[in-house]
């Protein structure tokens, strides 16, 4: 499944809509429930393990990623701190509108 995913350096995991992970046949009654607070409020998500694929599929991230009930406006998916940023560098150019993903 392709979506489009912000990258969130202050979003401490990675997360998307229950959806998403329905939708991937992730066995939601096997995942630990854990409670989250944001900017967007605070509730319960599921902490399941997913491949992430960057790049079209040239590496494969395994995460844990919460998944829970989400209104994403513009993308269906969040990298945060945990998993994602603990293995990959991300350089920010803004004057030059450039990000890059960099694998360790």
């Amino acid at each position: 499944m392709n979506v489009e995913a912000l990258i969130d350096s202050g979003a401490n995991r990675c997360f998307c809509p229950i959806e998403i992970g329905k939708a991937l046949g992730v066995p939601l009654s096997s995942c630990p429930k854990e409670s989250v607070k944001g900017i967007g409020g605070s509730g319960a998500v599921f902490i399941c393990e997913l491949t992430i694929d960057i790049e079209h599929g040239t590496y494969k991230l395994p995460a844990q990623v919460g998944l829970g009930k989400f209104e994403f406006h513009g993308f269906s998916f969040i990298l945060g701190q945990k998993n994602f940023f603990e293995n990959i560098d991300v350089l920010f150019q803004r004057r030059k509108e450039i990000v890059e993903v960099l694998i360790r």
